[in-house]
């Protein structure tokens, strides 16, 4: 009864501290947006700084319950007195025109590749920075990503967002908060990444709606954003951890149908299931100008994910695993179909929210006339456009458009731009086109692998109206040790992070711009292989000759013939054909 008592004690506190909840939305043109969020939290425990000069401070000894709380990221947020983490796993592209503002408004979507930022506790920034490496080291092989290429020479300290600091908890009141930043948007995304990130959750994608997520359906999407946030909150003398993951992704429909009835090979259209124009083109046996996908669309979660959703995150939970659908229920049919542990299917119109019971399997149908016939998120505040402009091997430029679409409200923004140390930026040439106009200006030059150009504007743009920056660099030239494998493709540089602000100057709203890809002048590797292959044979040719001087006699004609009758060989001849012949010597 003891154990029972336990059993059920446990699993109340474990639904009481963790909630589950799956968003589907419709996009137009037959694409789905899904949102799968993760919320948990660690019971309170008081707020302890690690000195450095305390070894043994790192060691959490204590006694504590972790609930739904993975208990293998207390310790890493202890030993670097880490009080916030942002982490961002993405890939693709958001289009912002047709499908409209991110998922909860940018705030756990990030750039192309990884993005970290956390806000650390130190005495001084030297030991902020130490404890920043720190843990960047253990993220990496936590997280299995190359965050241990993170150093001081891509770290900034975003100037905008200290004012969030006021919020932060310290535990030694003589200690300040530091919030530091670093983006690799070359870091390629994959199921790797995946798998720690649902070690972390208390269901390990066995149960609830983490049940659907597998890499290959996940990462086969236009655009897919991955999040881990922890922030420490603190009421009186106790703190509580607070854990939020998320991932965020959107699915061609047409495309995932198509690949399944192809067999996962992709093979060409048979001719009569091509949809061509009959009516204003021209069309023969030949000729085809195709149409596009139709607007019925049927589909379900087990073609979408290529599974069902097993039951609820918990078997006593009824409302921690939740669906919602944001749908048009005047053009959207929605099915939940629900099979229970015995065998028996019922099926039920869905609703609004529904809540996930029990162990029984859910496979959600939809069925639509119109696909395009999809809910509005709102138009984003801003767009933005960067590239990259100039062809020369020694310097170029960065151009960036920012477009205001309202038709009444002015957009006040703040540009967050970071560059590497070998893009040398010259400030005075910025020029501003356009009606909008800059507020203030920050920017920190970059030194030569110690620290990364850091540039943040502050920017106001009428409405209908758009702001165009234009600046010039210089390109530096690399260590030969400092270039990438494949040199010749291109350095890949962060994207911009615009962050919309609000009345109050909070950030209401942000978006990230799309990465470049930097050439550099590059040096002929191969000219060491081919000195040294020439050097080599010049080397064999001249070690042959003066080896044969110097070990070789020259002699006549005659005098070697003369020699060669009396040697061993000549002798051993004799003999052989002497016993042919039967005659002696």
């Amino acid at each position: 009864m003891l154990l029972l008592a336990f059993l059920a004690f446990f699993t109340l506190v474990v639904a009481k501290d963790y909630a589950e909840v799956l968003t589907i939305k419709p996009l137009p043109r037959n694409k789905f947006l899904t949102s799968f969020e993760f919320d948990s939290q660690l019971p309170p425990f008081p707020l302890v700084y690690n000195s450095p000069s305390e070894e043994s401070s790192s060691l959490d000894t204590s006694t504590r319950h972790y609930g739904a709380f993975p208990k293998s990221v207390k310790p890493v947020l202890r030993a670097t007195n880490t009080r916030q983490l942002n982490l961002r796993f993405t890939q693709g592209w958001w289009n912002s025109e047709s499908w409209g503002r991110l998922p909860r408004n940018g705030s756990l979507s990030g750039g192309t590749g990884v993005e970290l930022s956390a806000v650390i506790e130190a005495a001084d920034l030297a030991e902020a920075n130490l404890n920043w490496l720190k843990l960047t080291e253990s993220l990496s092989g936590f997280f299995c990503a190359l965050l241990n290429f993170v150093d001081e020479s891509i770290t900034t300290y975003p100037r905008h967002d200290v004012q969030d600091l006021s919020h932060g908890h310290a535990a030694n009141e003589s200690n300040r908060l530091f919030l530091l930043r670093a983006a690799l948007p070359g870091e390629p995304v994959c199921t790797e990444n995946l798998t720690p990130f649902l070690k972390m959750l208390p269901t390990r994608g066995k149960a609830g709606v983490s049940s659907l997520l597998d890499g290959h359906k996940l990462y086969d999407s236009l655009w897919h954003s991955m999040s881990i946030d922890l922030v420490t909150e603190c009421a009186a003398s106790s703190c509580r951890l607070r854990l939020k993951q998320s991932i965020h992704h959107v699915i061609d429909v047409v495309r995932l149908l198509r690949r399944d009835q192809e067999g996962g090979i992709p093979k060409p259209i048979p001719a009569e299931n091509l949809r061509c124009d009959k009516e204003t083109k021209k069309y023969d046996a030949w000729t085809c100008f195709p149409l596009a996908d139709s607007i019925e669309l049927e589909c379900d979660l087990q073609s979408l994910f290529g599974r069902e959703i097993r039951g609820a995150g918990f078997d006593d939970s009824e409302s921690d695993s939740k669906l919602i659908f944001e749908i048009d229920q005047n053009h959207w049919d929605v099915q939940i179909e629900e099979t229970t542990d015995d065998g028996r299917i019922s099926q039920r119109s869905a609703q609004a929210v529904e809540p996930l019971l029990g162990t029984a399997r859910y496979n959600i149908k939809f069925h639509t006339m119109n696909s395009d016939a999809a809910v509005s998120s709102g138009e984003p505040p801003v767009l933005v456009s960067r590239s990259l402009t100039g062809y020369s091997q020694n310097k170029g430029g960065i151009r960036v458009n920012l477009k205001n679409p309202s038709k009444t409200e002015s957009v006040k923004a703040v540009y967050f731009e970071t560059l590497p140390w070998f893009m040398r930026v010259y400030l005075h040439t910025l020029t501003v086109d356009g009606n909008g106009k800059i507020g203030s200006q920050f920017y920190i030059p970059a030194l030569d692998r110690k620290r990364p150009g850091h540039l943040e504007l502050l920017v106001e743009i009428p409405p209908e109206e758009d702001i165009t920056l234009t600046y010039q660099f210089d390109k530096s030239l690399l260590l030969y040790a400092e270039y990438p494998p494949d040199a010749n493709h291109g350095f890949a540089i962060a994207p911009a992070v615009i962050k919309v602000l609000d009345a109050n100057g909070k950030t209401s709203y942000q978006v990230r711009s799309t990465s470049l890809l930097l050439t550099l002048p590059t040096p002929d590797f191969s000219m060491p292989y081919n000195v040294i292959i020439l050097t080599c044979t010049v080397m064999a040719l001249a070690f042959g000759t003066i080896f044969n001087l110097l070990i070789k006699k020259v002699v006549t004609e005659e005098e070697f013939e003369e020699a060669a009758k009396h040697s061993k060989i000549a002798r051993i001849k004799a003999k052989i054909q002497s016993f042919r012949t039967g005659s002696k010597i």
